[in-house]
């Protein structure tokens, strides 16, 4: 596809977006929220199908949160003020696959992506987990990294952005850009340098983890296109092109990027924070303990340096 065609599209789907996002929530498309309708519901009082991805609520403290999964189903709280990782609980999701990635939105609820394809929402309060109606394998995307972005700077509404392809490609690190519409389809963007985990800001903008590039690195993603700009190398966590038993996840929180990574020599985990103000690479935990494969952060994080 052309970028122009990409971008297009693009913008088409974020406008339906917004369209039936207002329609589901009775939330307008600037914001503004009808006080006499249920924004998890449906007119006729029935639930709205897949309730949160597009609330515009960020008045509980959870949005403000940077959630990671490990490969073994344990869901965790990382504060990178206190540098601490506390565990939620361990999900129980209806499969018996594991998890491959995660992403958190503006309601503070995961949306964890298992190794069969499947998508579920999990509660960042109590680790409930309910099913989506996501069909597995859209357009080839069998597995794929993903993170919200607010469609504009500050903006209420957000839209969930994948990064990913077929299992075979993982290796070769070629993966392509998509994003998903309210309706749960996919549609696919264009091509990336790599296979990237994602995350996405307040700010609207798109940033992903590369670590098979040489080095390893943090780029700036064109959200109608695929193409990326901006690049920080972070050449500290030892990663690289290769196979093995490696796993990578990724978040952005108060002005700052987070690299959860273990290469093949590592026991577990290692948590490393990157400062794009100067650059600097830190490892601010070593061996957590766990194999961590997905990061969330909902666009209500803080997005300033604090």
């Amino acid at each position: 596809m052309s970028a122009r065609g990409a971008r297009s599209r693009a913008g088409v789907a974020l406008l339906g977006a917004c369209l039936l996002a207002s329609a589901l929530s009775g939330c307008e498309c600037d914001g503004r929220e009808d006080p006499t309708r249920d924004a998890g519901a449906l007119p006729d009082g029935a639930p709205r199908p897949d309730a949160g991805m597009f609330n515009p609520d960020c008045l509980t403290a959870a949005a403000r949160f940077l959630y990671v999964v490990d490969s073994s189903d344990v869901l965790l709280r990382y504060d990178p003020e206190a540098n601490t990782l506390t565990s939620l609980g361990r999900l129980a999701c209806p499969t018996t696959s594991s998890p491959f990635s995660m992403a958190v939105d503006r309601n503070a609820t995961a949306w964890v992506l298992y190794q069969d394809g499947r998508v579920y929402q999990v509660s960042t309060s109590d680790v409930s987990c309910a099913a989506t109606s996501f069909t597995p394998n859209q357009s080839g995307f069998e597995v794929f990294g993903m993170g919200f972005v607010s469609d504009a700077p500050g903006s209420e509404a957000e839209t969930l952005f994948v990064a990913g392809g077929s299992t075979l490609d993982i290796s070769l690190g070629t993966a392509t850009l998509g994003f998903v519409d309210p309706a749960l389809a996919l549609t696919p963007i264009g091509d990336l340098p790599g296979w990237p985990e994602l995350t996405g800001t307040g700010d609207a903008e798109l940033w992903g983890f590369f670590p098979d590039t040489s080095p390893p690195s943090i780029r700036l993603i064109d959200r109608a296109s695929g193409a990326t700009s901006t690049t920080y190398p972070i050449a500290q966590i030892g990663g690289g092109p290769g196979v093995g038993d490696r796993a990578w996840a990724f978040a952005f929180w108060g002005g700052r990027f987070y690299v959860f990574y273990k290469g093949e020599l590592d026991a577990t985990t290692n948590v490393w924070q990157l400062d794009p103000s100067d650059g600097s690479v830190v490892e601010r935990i070593h061996d957590t303990g766990f194999r961590i494969v997905g990061a969330g952060v909902s666009t209500c994080a803080p997005v300033d340096l604090i």
